[in-house]
């Protein structure tokens, strides 16, 4: 979804805000990054956008409605940081913009603290050493970055692994092997 630059400017200082806040710890950002899941999923509810544009609403009743919508999903966030944060969101209505926060968020944490987020899809479920070792040839591969790692299986892989990171993806599986031998195939015809 494309915001428009003023959005765009103001989510880049709220990225900012959150960073600097997170600043290396992992709980931290594991709850913020669950608090953007929730908040991008209410993005679309009509009764939480209602709430959120209606000025004869306090603000503060409506930051207490989303505190009280975090504790509920179990998360412990500081509430100044969470006030100003979800405050800014309000007041800019930045519902739109949750995503590409979430992104940025996501972005500036694992710059700040050397990870690589990769995507791994395999045929099957693996072990945790399997899991293990995949890691560590990655991140030898990544110049010795954490690899923060997404595991799915897919059994249409037949066998091998998919990993993405960012925009560049490795098939190693069997079934993208076949279609590549079955492409030259077909322009050698």
């Amino acid at each position: 979804m494309k915001i428009g630059k003023k959005t765009e400017a103001m989510s880049k200082r709220l990225i900012e805000y959150l960073v600097g806040q997170i600043q290396e710890d992992e709980n931290s950002f594991s709850a913020w990054d669950k608090a953007l899941e929730i908040l991008e999923s209410l993005r679309f509810n009509r009764k939480v956008r209602a709430i959120s544009l209606t000025r004869s609403i306090p603000l503060e009743e409506k930051l207490a409605l989303f505190r009280d919508v975090m504790e509920k999903a179990g998360l412990a966030l500081s509430p100044e940081v969470f006030n100003i944060f979800q405050g800014a969101l309000i007041l800019e209505d930045l519902w739109n913009a949750i995503p590409y926060i979430r992104a940025g968020m996501r972005k500036g944490f694992f710059a700040r603290t050397r990870q690589v987020e990769i995507s791994v899809c395999s045929a099957s479920a693996l072990d945790a050493g399997e899991k293990r070792r995949i890691e560590n040839s990655l991140a030898v591969s990544f110049g010795n970055r954490k690899v923060r790692a997404d595991w799915n299986t897919d059994p249409a892989l037949i066998a091998g692994l998919v990993i993405q990171a960012g925009t560049h993806v490795w098939d190693g599986s069997l079934k993208g092997r076949l279609n590549r031998m079955k492409q030259e195939l077909l322009e050698r015809a």
